[in-house]
């Protein structure tokens, strides 16, 4: 897009642009990473020099792990100067985070870690730097509930960019009050992080060639800076990935910057000045600015959906943030009972691994970053299911001795609330002429149970069979079963003619999968297409595209498949569908329990090399508001306004939306019409989908997957990155089915989310009991239902409990805690105090709350 020079330059008549110079690191972005941090040293030592040449001169950093580590690493000589750079405000600090991760797909609690863990580490490296500005500065912008987060970060301005002529046309203000969902107002701007880093842009001649330079400028970079804006102070970024302070990209000419910001004080009727961020932020607090209310993006960037597929870090990163929350919440109350456990500073080392691999490009990584970044995180995941393992098994307090009737089975329920349902266990029986198939409670009360699928070699008789039986849990705590010797659980009958009724559904399944559901409750009628199913596993195979985003020329699926029952009940019902097509396979299991009032589908699907996008296509049954969750709230979905890559010129600030239809949410979609509704919640796959409002279908990006000769965007460096990206071989994602009466606040979808992400946790005792098993504790209970639990643990200050309300309703968040506890501190992410109320009374605690509003409080 092109400005009036002219109509720019009297528009910015007794304003100033603000140069802000940057160097921004991409983790591994067309070259190795031991280059970008050996670049990041570099570019930081001629960022100091040029502060001693000239006092005027600015520059800012990023995150802590991707640029300034290795600037400590390669540099410890001028660690000092940093430090005093920092603090004298010279250089600015754009992200004191760790890394800089994606806010609509970072998982919550990550998101929240990186900003306190990046924090700690500036404070310890320059006390007195000011840490005020947030920045995401190559990513979307983010959810409507980044007002509230950015603000209890310690952040006074939010710095954001992706969708840039998206929000341009949708009318967002470039620099604006962002209201959040909660009610929280923040400081925002937003605009892109690289400009005036080429030749062309200033060249040396640039005093004999002003009105063609100005006129140049003002009708690219500086016009846009001055887009829908309605303050008098812009921001002008200088700078690009891995530049180095006022050179040019990708040849490293020296440019111009200083001498002629000069010129223009001298020449024009606006101010040109360098400045950091922390500078911007306070000019732009005394403006006059409008007010955005709510949501900005629905959409997020179409590249990365579900890239390398299963394997890929977007699945990784929920699995370390998942099961972080759940090991420290078993620490914590381990550490309160006396028992066995980490402290605080073992687990804030593991989170610090888990945020390392949520920085923004790291898809693109090359092979060998790949095979250390992806190796590193698995480590960790193993590591922290280990100490989670240990600290349930210290908990209950139990061990294993070799004479015991049976074997112990710990459950440990991660969530703050009773829970009464089908749970399934791996369980082994090592004794191939005894079962041991009894499952006891705690009261010496046999349950019901059912035998799962065998995997492995069958003997004729039980060798692995799951467990799965209808289990009690207490509250963020413990429940203790035993598994004795016993028979084998009968199973069921096989349904007949693909008819099951679970007391709630009628459906019935044929070879082409599930075909029909009736919900009598609801009254809703959900039937497949004529040759599909429902959760119909597809390919949208692609032309070439933005950032391999090309659009749909074909769409494909299994004509027809086998089908047979797995499990036939008493308990739980499994049929699983088989089928083939253009040499991929797809199995799919629809998973019925008891009573249920959900449906499970377990979907793998074989990639033997394609170019396009596999997805879970539902034709929903019911057209009405659709809504989707994200970080701590829900917000609604409505296409039809939103512009997306081809309604738009291309470039450099139109590479994010070329998916038509798509949407973006955490783990769920819900359509209503009011007095029912359907909700798709995933369990484990990505934040992306697809709605088309003509005929309702709603469709889950499962994954994409390259071939190698698809068409690249850079044919000469996208051939060294991780082979990974064509995903071949088998991926599996877990969805549930959930029709229910009203919409997803009388469902209590958030319940049913938390449920699947944080199933009940098996521990098996395998050493002596604790000498010391620990003080007898309760569990952890919040009430209402609408209040969510996002994290409880023990820091060095106290025991952190963070809640927030889920459904827009203001309440009191009534929390019984596992212990009497003498006092109780509202607090911000980083734990100092604010002034906010909170009640508490021996092992009771009374927090207030507004709509959709996260509380912090520490115990003591």
């Amino acid at each position: 897009m092109s400005f009036d020079p002219e109509a720019v330059r009297e528009r910015a008549h007794g304003g100033t642009f603000l140069i802000v110079p940057y160097c921004h690191p991409d983790y591994a972005w067309t070259h190795h990473r031991e280059w970008h941090e050996e670049r990041y040293a570099v570019s930081i030592c001629d960022a100091l020099d040029l502060m001693r040449e000239h006092p005027e001169f600015r520059f800012c950093v990023e995150p802590w792990i991707d640029q300034i580590a290795p600037f400590l690493e390669r540099c410890p000589d001028r660690v000092g100067e940093l430090a005093e750079r920092l603090s004298s405000g010279q250089m600015g600090v754009l992200a004191a985070t760790l890394t800089s991760p994606r806010p609509a797909t970072c998982p919550d609690e990550t998101f929240i870690r990186n900003t306190v863990l990046g924090r700690r580490q500036y404070r310890r490296l320059a006390p007195d730097a000011d840490l005020s500005v947030m920045s995401c500065p190559d990513v979307g912008i983010g959810h409507s509930q980044m007002p509230q987060v950015v603000t209890l970060a310690g952040f006074g301005l939010y710095r954001g960019w992706r969708s840039d002529a998206a929000f341009s046309r949708l009318g967002v203000p470039r620099e604006f009050r962002w209201r959040g969902l909660d009610g929280t107002e923040l400081l925002t701007s937003r605009g892109i992080y690289g400009g005036l880093w080429t030749e062309s842009q200033l060249p040396p001649d640039f005093r004999e060639r002003w009105a063609e330079v100005t006129g140049a400028l003002l009708s690219t970079e500086l016009g846009r800076a001055t887009e829908l804006s309605q303050s008098t102070v812009w921001w002008v970024a200088q700078g690009m990935d891995d530049a180095r302070p006022l050179r040019a990209a990708g040849a490293d000419a020296l440019l111009p910057v200083l001498d002629f910001s000069r010129e223009w004080c001298e020449r024009e009727d606006s101010a040109m000045i360098f400045a950091t961020p922390n500078e911007y932020r306070r000019m732009l607090a005394e403006q006059s600015l409008p007010v955005w209310d709510g949501v900005i993006d629905q959409v997020d960037v179409a590249y990365n959906s579900g890239w390398h597929g299963a394997r890929g870090l977007w699945r990784t990163r929920r699995e370390l943030d998942q099961a972080l929350l759940v090991c420290e919440r078993a620490c914590a109350l381990a550490r309160l009972a006396s028992a066995r456990a980490p402290a605080p500073e073992e687990l804030e080392r593991l989170w610090t691994e888990a945020v390392r691999v949520n920085s923004h490009a790291e898809q693109w990584v090359f092979t060998r970053d790949w095979e250390w970044l992806s190796a590193g995180a698995r480590a960790t995941l193993r590591e922290i299911g280990e100490v989670a393992d240990r600290a349930v098994a210290s908990l209950s307090g139990l061990g294993r001795t070799s004479d015991e009737d049976g074997r112990p089975l710990v459950l440990f329920n991660p969530l703050p609330y009773p829970r009464d349902e089908l749970v399934e266990v791996p369980w082994v029986h090592p004794r191939l002429d005894v079962c041991t198939g009894r499952v006891v409670d705690s009261a010496g009360r046999t349950v019901d149970a059912q035998f799962g699928e065998q995997p492995g070699a069958t003997w004729d008789r039980p060798v692995e069979t799951p467990l799965i039986f209808r289990a009690s849990l207490p509250p963020l705590g413990c429940a203790v079963y035993r598994v004795c010797e016993g028979p084998a659980p009968e199973p069921g009958v096989a349904p007949e003619g693909g008819a099951l009724s679970n007391g709630r559904f009628a459906l019935s399944v044929s070879e082409r999968g599930l075909r029909t559901v009736f919900d009598p409750a609801s009254g809703i009628a959900w039937n497949a297409p004529r040759g599909g199913a429902i959760g119909d596993c597809r390919l949208f195979e692609m032309g070439p595209g933005v950032l391999h985003v090309g659009p749909v020329v074909g769409e494909v699926g299994a004509p027809t498949g086998t089908g047979r029952w797995v499990l036939t009940g008493p308990y739980r019902w499994v049929y699983r569908w088989e089928g083939a097509f253009h040499g991929h396979k797809v199995s799919q299991d629809i998973i019925v329990d008891d009573g249920a009032p959900h449906i499970d589908l377990v979907t793998r699907v074989f990639c033997g090399g394609a170019c396009g996008f596999f997805g879970l296509a539902f034709d929903l049954p019911v057209r009405g508001e659709l809504s989707a969750d994200i970080p701590f709230g829900v917000e609604k979905r409505n296409l039809s306004a939103e512009p997306y890559g081809p309604d738009m010129p291309l470039s450099e600030h139109n590479i994010e939306r070329w998916r038509e239809d798509q949407l973006w949410a955490r783990s769920w979609v819900s359509a209503s019409d009011g007095t029912r509704g359907v909700t798709v919640i995933s369990v484990d796959g990505d934040s992306y989908w697809t709605y088309h409002a003509e005929t309702g279908r709603l469709t889950h990006i499962l994954f994409t997957a390259l071939r190698e000769d698809h068409p690249a965007r850079w044919d000469d460096w996208e051939k060294s990155i991780t082979l990974d990206r064509l995903a071949l071989g088998w991926h599996t994602f877990r969805h549930r089915l959930v029709i229910h009466e009203g919409d997803w606040r009388a469902a209590g979808i958030c319940v049913e989310a938390d449920r699947l992400r944080f199933p009940p946790v098996p521990a098996k005792p395998r050493c002596p009991a604790p000498e010391a098993p620990g003080n007898v504790i309760g569990g952890l209970s919040v009430a209402p239902a609408s209040v969510r639990l996002s994290a409880f643990y023990e820091d060095a200050g106290g025991y952190v409990l963070r809640l927030y309300e889920s459904s827009g309703t203001a309440t009191t968040a009534e929390v019984v805690l596992p212990c009497p506890l003498a006092s109780a501190t509202r607090t911000d992410f980083n734990l100092e105090p604010i002034d906010a109320e909170v009640g508490i009374q021996a092992q009771r605690l009374s927090v207030p709350l507004r709509p959709w509003e996260i509380a912090t409080v520490v115990l003591l």
